[in-house]
Parts: structure tokens; sequence; C-alpha cells
């Protein structure tokens, strides 16, 4: 098997009988015995004194009860006692596992305390804890009693041959056990890829408790080559690694990433350093992300140098992806493909598995898999699963990695960061390890880390990078040229280098140690700042107080530092109270930063200028001028091309699939985004995070950079033209939706952006334009009326709504109404309470049902009252509006898309066999208000602020009664059952949307939050 468009990798090799790593290095003995096998601080062994000494050790181990199945404690550092310790337990059949003599005491315990009683074999005893000492064995190369009789023991494929802890100082410490068959596996695959005769020369250059140093310590002995071990504690030495490559001849080596590029900056202005590296013939390098502007720096110096970018967890016998990089690779150098025998498949959160391109978990199979975690049967079941694709991987297990990463179509793959450094901001998921990779194609830098800085409840994004000639005002300029302004680091730290562990791997401990005293000095600084008379320094204060960041500057852009629309409501209510002139969000918004918020009010006051009524500017953007060129629009012949907006959210990414899943329709989506070529990028992006994408689609997408919020939608003239002409008919279904923010926030995207769509639509030949809307536009109107709306029902006669959003939608109804009378072809949608579907429980993450449910699940609770509204599937909404716009007998009408049934949105968690427990709704309140600030949850907090307050619990209880619409009861959809007839739509159960969803929130939330 090769890779496919199925998400599988990886291929299955012959290497004849199965022979274990002991017998393949007494072969190279038996054939040259009386060569250099290993050397330590100027001392060599021969293959047959190594082989001597190590069935020395045997038998001595035997008579200390150790044999095949045991699990031993090697104590031990860089010497030449450590791979006799090791073949010597090899050959018994027993298991060993490294420990660090340099380790606290207390970890020694720890470790200790996990593997079986027995012996440790040691350089001492003076390192073990007290209870411990009495296990010891001292190793001592001196004092081995050789023999050249060999341990007559049967070793097969499946038999524990080493452990490696993984996890770091703290915590339980977790010993992953691997096998006989996949270390023989890596090291025969090795010998085939590098083409092995013989003449290498290895430099153990890994920590000796980091599994990576197993391979340089044996492989070479398994094809008659010597390793040669640094001093313990010479690992981040770069100056004497240099001179040991040197005066070895070393012609093989393995680095850490963050190693490796500290090893480029020295060799690449040091000639001399560079001379001493020229015996290098190939190099692995691993264990992080490579930085591929280090891997081809050192490429060019030192040309023949065959470099691999090495993958692949302690769980799997050290590594089992390989990639030989090449200058054709760029700035995006693959993980690469599955060594012999062992696969890859690239899933989803429910294990399936993803087409090539689409990111999804890592999982690893085959003869490298690991035996899981020694004594930790939950841990082991948690990351060693069962396999479901029996037909492409071979054995019964797959281990999830936990790493993020896609297939291409060559089946080789490229790593995408970490699941755990998934992270949530502002409500936006971001990938820590794709700003890293951003940042570390910035002139100049090596190597980058990220981290999430958090302060009073608001978490922002803290870059590090090593390198030289760094400012934090470069950084920062390339970022915001290279990422979306939500991924765009607050914080800076340019450093001359990486603090790294001594086992090569960055020190992220001691990077949050710097961010923490640079957050204190923040929350000083704020804590000293005063109240001032100063009108600029009332603006900037108000903002650096909401954002948490003294830093702000009178230049710096609210949204573009990460202000969500929580802060924005607070900023605009202290400077609204501090200078005595009202502003509102849109103000903010149109006006992002502290100087020009600050011109904007110096002007108020000086004119005496105030803010608009909202009903006097509703009622003007309701008609239509006498100027706007509405025609008749005729029904096309056939329908070929629709342009839809709002294609990358939650609704309109998914009627972008029910579009393209037709066939034969081709789908212009316009999105915010730089130029063409992002906005495609973006739409595809929204419909693979929601496992929507295929890859036929993509011959069929066009995506263009556009805004509703701008005037002519911020298109140029010719792609205004082009889609002008082009498209059959406009979907609309974009808008802006903040139930926090009034009209006017919402006006310029939703009913301005509406009457820009309307000019297009009339731009060539008038084509129809169908309008996603909402009930919530008739919610006030549905309430007081005393019978149910029917779809017909005018808006312009109907009652104002409630709500910036609502009003929004209200107006541009009344506005598409009037160009309706004047001969446009639009139909109206309005739609229900929109919810996840059967097929992948993705839910909305801005919409207040979802913040509601979340909230039941985390905190286990939920209010004491029924709160009704139908639960319409995303899919089902999109069937229907699919339907819509191929049905030409609905063309000019009104349709009310909903499901029929009413559900009490308190019972959903019950229906998915959820218990949870019934509060007053005070104390709901209070609970989500009181958590959100505790745990800093922005999706708590944002609940909170959304939540009625009222004086005593039966006004509370009515007003939480109220928070949904029971849409079911209040409205008709006469024209929609007709569509359905046509189409043959049914209803549908409930039960799989609702499992569904739960399953996702579940997946997401994990435990509850902690409420005291």
């Amino acid at each position: 098997m090769t890779g496919n468009t199925r998400g599988f990798t990886g291929r299955t090799v012959d290497f004849g009988p199965f022979r274990p790593v002991p017998a393949l290095i007494e072969e190279q003995t038996d054939r040259c015995p009386e060569r250099p096998a290993v050397t330590y601080d100027g001392r060599t062994l021969t293959y047959r004194q190594l082989d001597d000494l190590v069935n020395g050790l045997a038998a001595t181990l035997a008579g200390h009860g150790v044999g095949k199945g045991d699990v031993v404690a090697a104590l031990l550092v860089n010497s030449l006692e450590l791979p006799v310790a090791y073949l010597a337990l090899m050959k018994l059949g027993a298991a060993f596992v490294p420990l660090d003599p340099s380790w606290p005491v207390e970890r020694v315990r720890d470790t200790l305390d996990v593997l079986p009683d027995g012996p440790i074999l040691c350089a001492g005893g003076e390192r073990l804890p007290p209870d411990a000492a009495r296990r010891a064995v001292v190793v001592g190369i001196d004092t081995i009693v050789p023999t050249s009789e060999r341990p007559a023991v049967t070793l097969g494929p499946d038999d524990l041959v080493y452990g490696y802890f993984t996890s770091g100082t703290t915590g339980t410490p977790k010993c992953a056990m691997n096998r006989h068959g996949g270390l023989a596996n890596r090291l025969r695959f090795m010998t085939r890829y590098f083409a092995a005769t013989g003449d290498d020369v290895v430099l153990q250059n890994s920590r000796h408790t980091s599994d990576s140093a197993l391979w340089q310590l044996f492989w070479p002995l398994t094809t008659g080559g010597r390793t040669v071990l640094p001093v313990q504690g010479d690992f981040l030495n770069l100056r004497h690694t240099i001179d040991l490559i040197a005066r070895y001849g070393i012609t093989t080596a393995d680095f850490v990433s963050s190693v490796f590029n500290a090893l480029v900056a020295i060799v690449d202005g040091d000639p001399a350093a560079l001379g001493a590296l020229s015996s290098l013939r190939r190099l692995v390098v691993g264990s992080e992300a490579v930085s591929p502007r280090a891997v081809h720096r050192l490429m060019a110096l030192l040309p023949g140098l065959d470099l691999t970018n090495g993958y692949g967890p302690t769980e799997a016998s050290i590594g089992m992806v390989f990639h030989r990089v090449s200058a054709a690779d760029g700035d995006a150098v693959p993980l690469g493909r599955p060594i012999d025998n062992c696969y890859a498949v690239v899933v989803d959160e429910d294990l399936r598995p993803v087409p090539a391109g689409t990111t999804g978990e890592i999982a690893i199979g085959g003869v490298c898999l690991g035996a899981g975690y020694l004594g930790d049967p939950a841990a082991t079941a948690r990351a060693f699963v069962g396999n479901p694709f029996p037909g492409e991987i071979p054995g019964d297990r797959l281990y999830l990695t936990g790493d993020l990463g896609h297939l291409d179509d060559d089946g080789r793959l490229f790593f995408a960061g970490r699941k755990d450094f998934q992270v949530k901001i502002h409500g936006v998921r971001i990938e820590l390890g794709e700003i890293a990779a951003a940042a570390q194609r910035c002139p100049g830098v090596l190597q980058a880390e990220v981290l999430v800085a958090e302060q009073a409840g608001v978490k922002a994004l803290a870059l590090f990078a090593s390198g030289r000639g760094l400012t934090e005002a470069a950084l920062a300029a390339e970022l915001r040229r290279t990422l979306p302004r939500t991924s765009v680091p607050r914080y800076f730290f340019p450093l001359a280098e990486m603090p790294l562990h001594d086992n090569g791997k960055v020190d992220r401990g001691r990077l949050q140690e710097i961010l923490d005293g640079r957050l204190a000095e923040d929350t000083a600084l704020l804590a000293e700042s005063a109240p001032t008379a100063s009108l600029g320094d009332q603006v900037l204060r108000a903002m650096r107080s909401a954002l948490g960041w003294p830093g702000l500057t009178a230049e710096t852009h609210f949204a573009e530092s990460g202000g969500d629309s929580i802060q924005a409501l607070s900023v605009v209510h202290m400077i609204t109270a501090e200078t005595g002139v009202r502003v509102d969000v849109k103000d903010l918004y149109d006006h992002p930063t502290a100087g020009a918020l600050a011109l904007l009010i110096e002007r108020r006051r000086h004119d005496h200028e105030a803010i608009e009524e909202e009903s006097v500017l509703m009622a003007r953007d309701s008609v239509v001028p006498d100027g706007e060129p509405i025609r008749r629009a005729s029904r096309p012949d056939r329908l070929r091309t629709v342009l839809v907006t709002g294609a990358t959210g939650f609704v309109g990414s998914r009627l972008v699939h029910e579009l393209l899943d037709r066939g034969g329709l081709r789908v212009c989506c316009l999105a915010r985004a730089a130029d063409d070529e992002a906005a495609t990028a973006r739409v595809v992006a929204a419909l693979t995070e929601r496992g929507l994408w295929q890859p036929r689609f993509a011959d069929r997408l066009e995506g263009y950079a556009g805004d509703l919020s701008l005037p002519g939608l911020g298109l140029d003239g010719s792609t205004w033209e082009h889609l002008a002409r082009a498209c059959d008919l406009v979907l609309h279904n974009g808008a802006m939706v903040n139930f926090l923010f009034d009209y006017r926030a919402h006006r310029q995207a939703n009913v301005r952006g509406t009457i820009e769509l309307v000019r297009l639509a009339m731009a060539h030949h008038p084509v129809p334009l169908h309008y996603v809307s909402t009930l919530g536009a008739l919610q006030t109107e549905a309430l007081h009326r005393g019978e149910r709306v029917p779809e017909d029902c005018d808006p312009a006669s109907a009652r104002p709504p409630g709500g910036g959003y609502s009003r929004s939608k209200w107006i541009a109804e009344r506005y598409l109404a009037e160009a309706r009378r004047r001969g446009a072809l639009v139909t109206v949608l309005r739609l229900g309470e929109i919810m996840p579907s059967a097929d992948n429980g993705y839910p909305n993450p801005v919409a207040f049902t979802h913040l509601l449910l979340s909230a039941f699940l985390r905190l286990g609770v939920r209010p004491d009252v029924a709160t009704r509204t139908d639960y319409t599937p995303v899919d089902y909404v999109a069937a229907r509006v699919g339907a819509a716009v191929v049905d030409p007998e609905v063309w000019g009408r009104t349709l009310h898309v909903f499901r029929g049934e009413s559900v009490s949105i308190d019972d959903v968690p019950a229906r998915a066999g959820v218990p949870v427990t019934p509060i007053p709704c005070g104390d709901f309140a209070r609970l989500v208000r009181e958590t959100g600030q505790a745990s800093a949850d922005r999706e708590l907090i944002t609940l909170a602020s959304l939540l009625p307050v009222a004086a005593d619990e039966e006004e509370l209880r009515r007003a939480f009664g109220g928070l949904l619409t029971d849409n079911p009861a209040l409205f008709r959809k006469d024209e929609c059952h007709r569509l359905e007839q046509r189409w043959r739509l049914g209803e549908g159960t409930l039960d799989g949307p609702i499992a569904a969803y739960h399953a996702r929130l579940a997946g997401t939330a994990g435990q509850r939050v902690p409420t005291g």
C-alpha cells in the first residue's frame, strides 16, 4: 500500500526470517571480531571484547534471577557499561529501562515505583533512594568476567526489549514499552535506506534517556560499523560535538531540531567549524518540527550531505517515518513516508480516514507499534485503540499520536502541530504550531515557539524566536503581513538562543517563566495607571484596561489586538462614562485605534454632533431610493453558477456543500481574505474542518475576496463585472451576528451589504436573489399576533423585533420586499433554530443555544424552567435551501424553514442520556457568571452576558422561559411543506443529531468545569 486519497500510507517489505538485534550484532562479531565496535572517552572495545563482556554480564545477571520477560532498570550514564548492560539484558530476553542518575531522587523514586521490583543496574548505589539501595547491581567494565559463551535464550518479535519514560519531571511517569520486532525492523530499514557498507562511524548524540540514542548505539553494530559515545553532559556542548566529529571521522549523527538549529548557527559563521564537519555523510534531524531554513542552509554549506527528517513517537520503536530532505521541499519539509512494514492514517475525531490534503490526527500501526504503558492499562487503552482498518493496516491496534497532520497524494505526511497545542483565543481556534512555522520563515529566525499568555481572563499569544538581528518590530511586521489578525502574537521575545532541556528539546518551562515575568510587569503598569483629564489618555486607558495590555499605543488596532465583542462593549461604556460623549460599538470598529476614536469624540464635542437615533436610521434604510436600478429578472434557462455569501460560516459551509454535492453547479463564494486564492482556501478550510470537503469539488469552487461591509462588496471593477455576468443566481447567506451589539453595529454588513448584492444581481442581466433570513425578524410580531404567522407576512407591517441582529434582518427584508414589488425576483428563506447535524455533530460556536447546552453539560446543571424552540439540524436546512435554489416554483416567494417539532432545550441532555440537575434560574445565572470569571472561560463569560437579570426568581423564570422562541407554535410553513413534498424531504428524527452533538460536546468539554 502507498499513499492514496483515502488517507493511508505505508508498505510491506519482506526481510526474511526474524532475527533480533543481538543476533545481528553477533553475526558481525563472528564476521569481523577485531573491528572497533564502541568508543568512549578514548577507550575502544572491539566486537569480540564487546560480545564477551555482554555474555559475562548476562551470566552475572542471570545469577541475580534476571530472565526472559523481566523489566529491569538501568541507572547508568554514557559509558562503555551502557551498551554492555543493554545488550546483556536483551540477550537474556529481559527489557531494559534507562534511568538517569542526575535526576532528582524523587524522580528516580517515582520511576522505580512504576517498574517491578528486581535488580537495578548502576555504577554505584549512592544515587538510589535509600529503600532501593539493596537492589543495586553495580556494573563496571573492568569487573565483568568476560566469556564467549552466549545465553541460549530464544527471542521472538513480540518479546519486550526496552521501555522509556515519556513524561516530564512532574506527574506520574509513563513507561512506553517496545518489542524486539519493532526495534529489529527499524535497524534493518536503516541499513537498506542508507545502503550501509559497514564503514559507518555513528555519534551517539542523543541523551541516553531518549529512545533515539538506541539506534545510534546499535544500528552501526548490526552492519559492522562503529559507535562513538560522548562523555555525559557534552550533548549540548556543540563545540565539543564538532571536535568529536572531526576527531573520529563521524559519518552519521542525529540531532534534536533545537540543537541542530544551534549547530547551523555556529558553523554558518565559522569556516573552521564547518570544515570539522567534512566527514559527515548523513544526518537525521527530529524529535521536534524541523526548521526548513536551517536544514537547507546546512545542505548548502555541506554539498552532498544526506539529511533526513525523522518522525515517530517513543511508543513506536524510536520512530517510523523518514523523509530525505531536498531543495524541492522549500519551506514545507514533509515528515515523510512510513518506514518498511509501518503504516499511518490521518483520521478525524471519530477515527474515520480523511482525504488527502485534509488535516486530522496521525494514527500509526504496523510492526513498529509498542506494547503500551507499563502497569497503566487505562493510559494504554486511551492511546492504543482497536484497528478499524485491518484491510489497510496489519495488526489489531493503532496508536493515536496526538499529532495533527495531513497526507499528500504521494503518501507523504506533513506535520500541522499538536492536538494539545490547539487553543481557542477570543472564540477562534488557533494552532500554535502553524504560527511557529510562519515565524520560522521570517528573516533571521532559526527557531520559534509560541505560548499562550493569560492575564485577568484575557488570552493572547506570545512568540519566542531565536536567531540573529531579530527585533520585536520586525517580527510583528512580518507576521502581520502573513498571518490572519487573530493569529498575530501580542508579545514578542527575540532571543539569541532557545533555552534547552538536557535532552536538547526546548525548555518551554523556562519560556513560561520569561512570559510570566512580562505579564507581572504589565499587571503592575495597569494598576499604576491613574485617571486623567486628557481625552487621548482616557480613550487609551479604556482600551488598555479592556485588553489587559499596558503596551497598547494610540495607533494599535483594537480588533487586530484580539479585542472581542465583550471587550468592545467594555471600551465604549468606559469611554462614554469618562468623556460624557456617547460612542457605540460601531464607532469603535469604524475608528479602531485610540487615536482615531479620540479624534471622533473631539469632533462630536466641537460640532455638538449626536448619534442618529436608531429608529430614524432604520426607517431610512428600509426604503429603496428611486434611483436604484431595480429591474424585472428573467428566469435563467439553465442554472450553472451560484454566488454564495457567508460560505465559511456554520450554515454557509453546509449550503456550499449541498450545492456542490448536487453536481453540475459551479459555486462562487465571497469571503473576507487578502486575495481570491486565500478566499478559496478559507472556504475549503471551513468545509474541511466540518468534514464536508471532497476533492471532487475543487474544479467547481471559486473564491473571491470581498467584504459585505464595504462599498461595492470590496470588489474591483473587473471582478464585479465578472460576477455580474457569470452568476445565474445569488444566494445571500452572509451576515454579521452578535447578540450583544445594536442595529448600527450590524447595519453595514447586514443591510448595506444586502443592498450591494441587489445592485450586483441587477448589474448585467437581472438574476434571482435568494435571501437567507431568520424567523427572529418577525419574533415580536409572532408573539403578539395571536395566531401563527404565515410566510407571506409583509415585514413592513410587522412590529419591530428586539436586538440589533434581528432588526438588521428585518430592515433588509423590508428593503427586499420593496425591490420585489418593483420586479426583482427575490426569494426569502427565514430559518429557525439551526443545530448540529447527525453526520458530524459540529456546532455553531457562537449560537446562543450552543453556549447554553454546552454550559448544561460542563456545569452539570440547568435552569429549572422549560425553554422551547424548534431544533432544526443544519443539513435539514441545507437540503431545503438547496432545493429552493434549483426549484423555480418557489422563486419570488417566502419560506419558513424549520423543523415542525417543538423541543424543550432543557430536555436535550436527557434525550442524549446525560443526567443534568435542575436548579433555580438565579442560581444557574450566578453559577455561569462566577465559574466563567474564575476559569476565564470565554464561552461562559459570553453566556453570562446574554442571560436575563431580574429582581426575583419568578420574574427570572419568565425571562428564562422566553430566552428562545417556540417557532413551531408561532409560525406556519405551508410553502416550505409544498417544497418538501415535491422534493420528498422527510422530517426525520432527532435521535441522531442530538447523539452526535452530545458526542462532540463531550469530546471538547472534557471534564466538567470546577465550580468551587
